[in-house]
């Protein structure tokens, strides 16, 4: 037998066997990854923006929080205490934040150079007593100032910006 004829048979089931699957398998895959739906497809139901997702006195005071603070923080309406302290997720099982993720934070001041979490409003209405008590024990660590206030309490720029300062 001549050696281009072994090398011809060798290189035809090369690419029968080797190559062509190689490249089914690619074009399947592509056509999956591409075609594939949403997710928002998959959940079957319509998402849409509600027209007033605020209460008018939160829209309030948020805007007389802004002209207290002056465009030097950031104020972030309705968080939890898990998005603003920084835990090992891999470390920590899952209870813990679903603990965290239950501390409601109403208003947080971040500063707007360094990102830091400046000072907490909070209802009290809004957490148990254990919670309120862990949210004050904790931030407290971390050198972050807690004000609680009910809905209907008056507040004064003075409480804000003392707390601020402190």
């Amino acid at each position: 037998m001549n050696a281009s004829f072994v090398l011809s048979y060798a290189f035809m089931y090369f690419v029968l066997f080797l190559v062509v699957p190689f490249v089914l398998v690619t074009f399947t895959m592509t056509c999956i990854k591409f075609f594939k739906p949403n997710d928002t497809e998959s959940v079957g139901a319509k998402i849409k923006f509600s027209r007033h997702p605020m209460e008018p006195k939160s829209v309030g005071f948020i805007n007389k929080l802004n002209t207290v603070v002056k465009d030097k923080y950031n104020v972030l309406y309705g968080t939890c205490l898990d998005s603003i302290l920084d835990i090992d997720k891999a470390e920590t099982p899952d209870d813990v934040h679903s603990y965290l993720r239950g501390c409601h934070l109403d208003y947080v001041l971040v500063d707007s150079e360094s990102s830091s979490v400046k000072l907490v409003i909070t209802d009290p209405e809004h957490n148990s007593p254990e919670q309120s008590e862990f949210i004050d024990n904790s931030l407290a660590e971390v050198g972050v100032k807690v004000i609680h206030l009910a809905k209907n309490q008056k507040w004064d720029e003075s409480l804000i910006r003392n707390g601020l300062a402190a």
